[in-house]
């Protein structure tokens, strides 16, 4: 009988398994007939067909779109002869959202907390604008939706920028290596061969790095290409046979500091760039050793009489100096070099004396044992150097003392004055152990760009006495904190590449107005101080003049747009049939790149109001005849094509800076007569009401683009690596709705603003925006625990 039950539990456990394993493979089939479409609409992977080049123009297509006749708009003559500029930005509509605006009643916390007046909600943005489009209740101006515009603005022109550095350095490359090539290698001794070998491969993988189409000479081709592959690649920890044995102050290579970030993660032009530059910026040449004391005096005399200068010094005054001693170290000392051993002395013997005078390179990148980084044996020159920043020196110094950092976050709003920050650091020592006068003069006596904007965050630190009571409790100086950290995660994603990194409620029965702008007069000031500089400073730098190598990459962008449209209309996919025929994934990266023609779209050029077959064809012609001129370096002879590409260009970054100081201007004498208890003029409400469409101008969302913004506001950048090898990052996701009881006429009002939430992780591999993207859309990463308070479940 025990024999019979047991044999059919066993047959009905086996039953069971089959039907879960039928059951799980039905599930599974489902799933795969789903991501092949036969269940829906087939995923026509876009993103990927992009990347792969698919959507580039062959050499026959341009001959073919050259015989072409295209007529340009003639309304655009008027632009043909003006100067690069426009007097105003472009108007912004803003569709005001159709959900509720919470109410007091809603938020509970406010309920059960009643000494509480600040609560960030899950409610999310895809931009700061949205926060303020709807005026049914009263809004809270905050300082983080003025940071975002200053960082997105910022960020716009150094991309600018940055494709004028790509063409210097693109000349500049194959200068030095031609000349460190040239020389006759029978006169050269021994020494001096093998110094010019490793010298040339240094500037030869760089060349590879930028210029894909570049063929190094036999002698270096292998060693250039395998090391390219590993740079690119982004992966390991080696030490290649050329750069010899492994010291304590350099034990190998960390390729994963070759993954592009922040603005240079854009497009693969801008990508080269980064992985040239970072292999410029960290490749050591160690002043003990003879051959390559010599190589790097070899590239020195390669390097004069170029413009290397002008290349190095860009962003001289954005940052306080140079790291590491480099090629303008070596130009400084006005030595006449060879390889003779009195001249490798004397070389050796200035840069030694301006070691000890100077004490570079306060700032390890490398991967090295910790006691010898402060070696003299272990200094160093790198062609190029990093710039330090106050706040790196100062993660060095706790690493040093402390040998680990719970939150870089921490320690940086600490070191710049917060009170609240530095209790837990309190309790690991960490700010014990580090040098008072270094903290903060480090962080405060730098008079560069990055040293102006640490001060400008340090006064959202410390509110005016005038301030309303609720801006001194525990909630809004954990706001305070984390609006400090979203501008520094926004700053270091701008200049990731420059910066050298670590390694290591309202009542309905009264109105009150628009709302109120958060009341630090002082951070409106010294914000709109800055924008005023940094637009002289680009303006001096030509930032804002046309720049042909940048222009010629935007038409050729422009081309692949309207060549990825003609090919959905050939799949049977035209503009109107988006929403039903293309994926999510699909429909936002065509509605991508759709918006990033902006006010240069080049259906204007034409007149055409809408996209179709006959248009597209034409746009691509226009594109291509005006890109051959922008390629020659000119710009087109027809007054009205000249004045469509002038028109597009104006959108320009100048005024964007220049609106944003008049903006920032406003809103620090909004900022003053709140904390006076003025009643705020007509005009001053108005402001505020439409304060949502400036915003929303500033970002360059012109007409009624606002309508429908990009989700692309989240930024990640690593800005340190640790003993382990880990990359620490840090990161802000979609901006969060900020509620705060603003007291007013005897009563407390709901606000709503918006704000960036701050994260901070550590992970093996350089995570970029769209993966950090794809991590929010997959689950809400861990916040800080210190920040957990701010926020509330609604």
């Amino acid at each position: 009988m025990s024999e019979s039950t047991d044999r059919g539990t066993n047959d009905k456990r086996r039953w069971l398994l089959i039907a879960a394993s039928l059951l799980l493979s039905f599930i599974a089939m489902a799933f795969l007939l789903e991501r092949t479409g036969a269940f829906g609409r087939p995923p026509r992977h876009l993103r990927e067909r992009w990347e792969a080049g698919q959507f580039d123009l062959s050499d026959d297509e341009r001959r073919q779109l050259r015989g072409i006749s295209v007529e340009f708009d003639s309304s655009f003559e008027r632009y043909a002869d003006r100067p690069i500029e426009q007097t105003k930005l472009a108007g912004s509509r803003v569709i005001a959202p159709t959900g509720p605006v919470k109410r007091r009643e809603q938020l509970a916390v406010f309920e059960q907390e009643p000494a509480r007046k600040v609560a960030v909600t899950s409610e999310t943005f895809r931009q700061f604008y949205q926060a303020y489009a709807n005026q049914a209740h009263p809004v809270f101006i905050t300082s983080d939706s003025i940071l975002n515009a200053f960082h997105r603005i910022l960020e716009d022109s150094i991309v600018k920028l940055e494709f004028r550095q790509i063409e210097r350095l693109q000349r500049l490359l194959p200068t030095l290596e031609e000349r460190l090539a040239g020389a006759d290698p029978s006169a050269d001794s021994d020494m001096i061969r093998s110094a010019r070998r490793r010298a040339r491969i240094v500037v030869g993988v760089a060349r590879q790095l930028i210029d894909p189409g570049y063929d190094p000479e036999s002698e270096i081709r292998m060693i250039v290409r395998a090391e390219t592959r590993r740079v690119e690649s982004g992966m390991g920890r080696s030490m290649p046979d050329w750069l010899g044995e492994p010291r304590p102050a350099f034990l190998a290579i960390d390729y994963s500091r070759f993954t592009p970030e922040g603005l240079h993660a854009r497009s693969d032009v801008l990508r080269r760039h980064y992985r040239a530059v970072r292999w410029l910026q960290t490749i050591p040449f160690f002043v003990g050793d003879d051959e390559q004391l010599i190589a790097m005096g070899l590239i020195a005399e390669a390097a004069k009489g170029t413009d290397w200068v002008s290349f190095v010094q860009t962003y001289r005054d954005f940052f306080g100096g140079a790291d590491d001693f480099d090629l303008q170290t070596v130009h400084a000392m006005e030595s006449d070099f060879d390889d003779s051993p009195d001249s490798i002395r004397v070389m050796r013997s200035l840069l030694l004396k301006r070691h000890r005078e100077e004490t570079p390179s306060r700032i390890n990148d490398q991967v090295a044992l910790v006691d010898s980084v402060s070696d003299p044996e272990s200094l160093s020159l790198r062609v190029l150097s990093a710039f330090r920043t106050p706040e790196a020196i100062l993660f060095q110094q706790a690493a040093e003392s402390a040998r680990s950092l719970d939150s870089v976050g921490l320690l940086l709003c600490a070191a710049l004055g917060s009170t609240l920050a530095a209790e837990p650091l309190a309790e690991s020592n960490v700010l014990g152990s580090i040098d008072q006068t270094d903290r903060f003069d480090g962080l405060h006596g730098d008079n560069s760009v990055y040293g102006d904007y640490l001060r400008c965050l340090a006064t959202l630190l410390k509110p005016t006495d005038a301030a309303p009571e609720f801006m001194s409790t525990r909630d809004w100086r954990l706001k305070s904190c984390q609006t400090v950290l979203g501008g520094w995660v926004q700053m270091r994603h701008t200049f990731a590449l420059q910066a050298k990194q670590n390694a290591l409620i309202l009542s309905e029965t009264s109105h009150v107005g628009a709302g109120f702008v958060e009341p630090n007069p002082e951070f409106f000031r010294r914000l709109g101080r800055l924008a005023s500089r940094i637009e002289t400073l680009l303006d001096a730098l030509g930032a804002f003049d046309i720049n042909y190598h940048h222009l010629h990459f935007r038409l050729n962008e422009f081309a692949r747009c309207f060549k990825l449209m003609d090919a959905l209309e050939q799949e049977g996919i035209g503009i109107d049939e988006f929403q039903g025929q293309l994926t999510r994934e699909d429909r936002e990266f065509v509605f991508d790149v759709l918006y990033n023609l902006g006010a240069s779209n080049p259906l204007l050029w034409l007149g055409a109001d809408r996209l179709d077959d006959s248009t597209s064809r034409r746009a691509l012609a226009a594109i291509v005849q005006v890109s051959d001129c922008i390629e020659r370096g000119e710009l087109p002879s027809d007054p009205a094509a000249r004045g469509a590409i002038l028109m597009g260009e104006s959108s320009s970054n100048r005024v964007r800076w220049l609106r944003l100081a008049e903006i920032c201007e406003r809103l620090q004498d909004l900022a003053d007569r709140q904390l006076e208890d003025q009643t705020l003029t007509a005009e001053d409400q108005q402001f505020i009401t439409n304060y949502g469409e400036k915003l929303a101008g500033l970002l360059n969302y012109e007409a009624y683009s606002a309508a429908s913004p990009l989700d692309d506001a989240m930024r990640c950048v690593s800005v340190l690596t640790d003993a382990e090898g880990n990359h620490v990052h840090i990161a802000v996701s979609r901006p969060q709705a900020v509620y705060v009881l603003y007291p007013h006429q005897g009563q407390e009002l709901l606000c709503r603003g918006a704000v960036f939430p701050y994260y901070e992780f550590a992970d093996k591999k350089v995570v970029d925006d769209t993966s950090w993207k794809g991590r929010i859309d997959r689950a809400t990463p861990a916040r800080p625990g210190w920040l957990e308070p701010l926020f509330v479940d609604d």
